[in-house]
């Protein structure tokens, strides 16, 4: 089967997202650096001397690069591990759970390691103070992180991966099986 349009579709629905998902995310990311409630946040962005339009695309640029080409791998990576357990086993049990739950976990850790590096720039340009004279790039937070890191690149934008996938995996895991197990509910 031809997996572009999987990926095309995921790549599109990720960049789709961004949009909405990075000023949420600035607000959180505000909310716990300063220590605010996420109203008080909101609301001082729109008293601020500084652009509020800056302040709510802060940000967007490494939440594009973090959820779009990453959605896409996560949509065809599970197609594509699916489709291949698929054809090695004749076990409906297996294929109703076993292969989903295994595809969800293998795409999750895919999708994250291509997007993680800009999670962790994102949540950085995101944390920065409001008063900065100038917007901090992707490519300045990412030597800034290496840095901290005493130059290991892994180390420096890989910091706290192990975490994001106790979060992920499960997340995919479950969220693909009960998609596989509605759709087929529905298919019948």
């Amino acid at each position: 089967s031809n997996l572009l349009p999987v990926f095309v579709g995921g790549t599109v629905g990720g960049i789709a997202q961004s949009f909405l998902m990075s000023p949420v995310e600035w607000i959180k990311v505000q909310s716990q650096v300063i220590g605010k409630p996420w109203i008080k946040v909101v609301r001082g962005s729109s008293s601020s001397s500084t652009s509020s339009s800056f302040l709510w695309s802060r940000g967007l640029t490494a939440t594009l690069l973090r959820d779009g080409i990453p959605h896409g791998v996560w949509f065809v990576s599970y197609e594509w591990c699916k489709t291949n357990l698929d054809e090695q086993t004749t076990s409906e049990a297996h294929k109703q759970l076993t292969i989903p739950l295994f595809s969800g976990a293998f795409a999750a850790t895919l999708a994250w390691a291509v997007g993680y590096p800009f999670d962790i720039i994102k949540t950085r340009i995101q944390a920065s103070p409001n008063n900065k004279q100038h917007a901090m790039t992707i490519y300045g937070t990412a030597l800034e992180l290496v840095q901290e890191a005493n130059g290991k690149v892994i180390s420096g934008l890989y910091r706290g991966f192990g975490l994001k996938l106790v979060r992920a995996v499960p997340a995919s895991m479950i969220g693909f099986t009960t998609y596989e197990w509605v759709a087929g509910q529905l298919r019948n």
